[in-house]
């Protein structure tokens, strides 16, 4: 966060100062009292509890003010509305005339959006630039305010991730932090209970676009939908990707080795091999996609290239690692959609083949899927089917779809715990194991078990 003192964060928040160190510097915000840090500013969210409850813990703890609804024991900046206050506070920052601003990139799209997101921030720290970017998946009206108050002031490239579960959330994002270059990874079924359809989706991702200024840069696959792209918004430029030629930034001869990936990408005229420890050749359009935004920063394709090779994976997005009795387990329990479960399922299945072993699959069911969830559930049971799995392993009341259409052997269980219990038994040596599913079924305490019950000794 930008220095700033107490009596300069109220006004930015509207807020009636309650406190006599006026002129004290903030140097953070958190919602949770748990993590306040030396001069934080507390903000007393109402959830499950008040959080004004809380705010004697973050006085404890060093925090400089909390921001409630009322006047507390400690200082307090009073509010109408604790979390429009952060969001206000945030804009603020990020946008006050004093300092130079960082230059603002928005992520978003259904799949791949927090590999984007973690490889353009490690393209552009390996290029040398100072970069703050969304931890994890905070990537709501919570966690973007927050993320933007915990950047480093000297901050040059702000990378933020943009998530959506309604209509009008991503117009609501870009509204706290507007965005210089857009980046969209991808259009594909996901939360359907609550847009309804794949065209409602897509206009919803296309809330990004629409939010760019005509100086803007937009990054998005070739072939997306309009509503999603905002075709009709005039950009001084776009940069499509895909692994087929009619895209301004290509990606050829794509190989998934024991090292990670690889392939060739072109742009302009350029050409660059890359080489990224992830797995799985569905994340090559996510590393496209932040190789865009590096070309949308005026990177060269070489450095950005480069730049991929010291990517790290997220946990329980594609870890592969071994077991005991050589059990190859790629592990992507963290989320699922039809998208990435058919992904994923390809994937396992040429390194089935390729490394001659036999294909368990785990899947959870897919949520939030609306009233084609039944036929998705379908589909990736029929693909399951025609890829070779060997032995699938349906977790969850959902799940038990995917063998409508998979005519193999099948085994259901209503929970993680007790499929991880049967696997135990069930897996054998030199098997190729993959586990995906929704997080709300909570796969990853299936793994969990395994990697303790079954770990290399």
């Amino acid at each position: 966060m930008r220095p700033a003192t107490l009596s300069q964060a109220a006004q930015a928040m509207d807020a009636d100062l309650q406190a006599t160190h006026v002129n004290a510097l903030v140097g953070g915000a958190t919602t949770d009292s748990r993590k306040v840090r030396e001069g934080d500013l507390f903000f007393a969210l109402r959830g499950k509890t008040d959080g004004a409850d809380f705010a004697p813990e973050a006085h404890l703890r060093g925090a400089i003010a909390t921001v409630a609804t009322r006047r507390l024991e400690v200082p307090t900046l009073v509010v109408e509305d604790p979390l429009q206050a952060l969001q206000k506070l945030a804009r603020w920052s990020l946008l006050r005339q004093d300092a130079p601003s960082p230059t603002v990139v928005g992520i978003t799209g259904t799949v791949g959006k927090t590999t984007a997101k973690d490889a353009l921030a490690t393209i552009l720290r390996h290029a040398g630039k100072r970069v703050s970017a969304t931890v994890g998946n905070l990537n709501n009206e919570i966690g973007l305010p927050l993320t933007i108050l915990s950047a480093d002031p000297r901050t040059e490239v702000l990378v933020l991730e943009m998530g959506a579960t309604h209509p009008g959330d991503i117009q609501y994002l870009c509204a706290i932090a507007p965005p210089d270059i857009g980046v969209l990874t991808a259009i594909s079924p996901v939360h359907l209970d609550s847009f309804g359809t794949l065209e409602d989706l897509a206009a919803a991702k296309g809330e990004l676009a629409v939010s760019l200024p005509e100086s803007g840069t937009l990054v998005a696959p070739a072939g997306a939908p309009e509503a999603a792209t905002g075709s009709g918004r005039s950009l001084e430029r776009r940069i499509t990707f895909a692994r087929t030629s009619d895209a301004d930034l290509v990606a050829s001869r794509i190989q998934a080795t024991d090292e990670g990936l690889r392939f060739v990408a072109d742009f302009a005229g350029e050409s660059a091999e890359v080489r990224s420890p992830v797995f799985g050749t569905h994340l090559v359009e996510p590393l496209l996609a932040s190789l865009g935004g590096a070309l949308a920063l005026d990177l060269d394709l070489e450095r950005a290239a480069r730049g991929l090779s010291r990517l790290r994976r997220t946990g329980l997005r594609g870890d592969v690692y071994r077991l005991r009795e050589d059990i190859t387990v790629y592990d992507d329990s963290y989320n699922a959609s039809p998208a990435a479960v058919a992904a994923v399922l390809r994937y396992g299945a040429d390194q089935a083949k390729t490394q001659r072993r036999r294909l368990v699959v785990v899947l959870g069911g897919m949520f939030e899927l609306g009233a084609c969830a039944r036929a998705y559930h379908r589909e990736a049971g029929e693909l399951a089917e025609s890829v070779g799995v060997d032995l699938l392993v349906c977790v969850g009341d959902e799940a038990r779809w995917y063998a409508e259409t998979f005519t193999g052997k099948t085994l259901f269980y209503q929970d993680a715990a007790s499929a991880a219990e049967a696997l135990r038994e069930e897996l054998r040596g030199g098997d190729y194991l993959i586990v995906k599913g929704s997080r709300g079924v909570g796969l990853d305490t299936l793994t969990r078990t395994l990697r303790e019950s079954l770990a290399l000794v």
